[in-house]
């Protein structure tokens, strides 16, 4: 098992979607449902380190830069800028928010969490 580990929402098809996208894209990282990894509810992306647990877009932010693309890792260093941070938090609390609209509009499966 590797030191780092991402936690999704398995019921979620945006979150099933961009886990297939990092086991694809990021070295060195294990990938796991949230069931798979003992938790029963999730309500953003856990990125779990050796320093700590980085949660929806700071999550993503430093998956980002663990990619093995240089754009991508460009990308993730930029959200984790202080003025940029602060809009991407924005950005993923409005996208996991709808994302059982969201997953609908692009053919994914549906969340099993509500929209509220």
């Amino acid at each position: 098992m590797a030191a780092d580990i991402v936690v999704y929402d398995g019921d979620c098809g945006i979150c099933e979607w961009s886990a297939s996208w990092i086991k694809r894209n990021v070295g060195g990282v294990d990938v796991v449902a949230h069931r798979e990894y003992g938790v029963s509810h999730l309500s953003s992306v856990w990125f779990i380190t050796w320093s700590g647990r980085f949660e929806g877009a700071a999550a993503v932010s430093e998956i980002l830069k663990r990619s093995r693309v240089k754009g991508y890792r460009l990308v993730g260093s930029l959200i984790g800028l202080p003025v940029v941070r602060i809009l991407a938090a924005g950005m993923y609390f409005v996208v996991a928010k709808n994302r059982r609209t969201i997953s609908r509009m692009f053919g994914l499966k549906a969340c099993a969490i509500p929209n509220k």
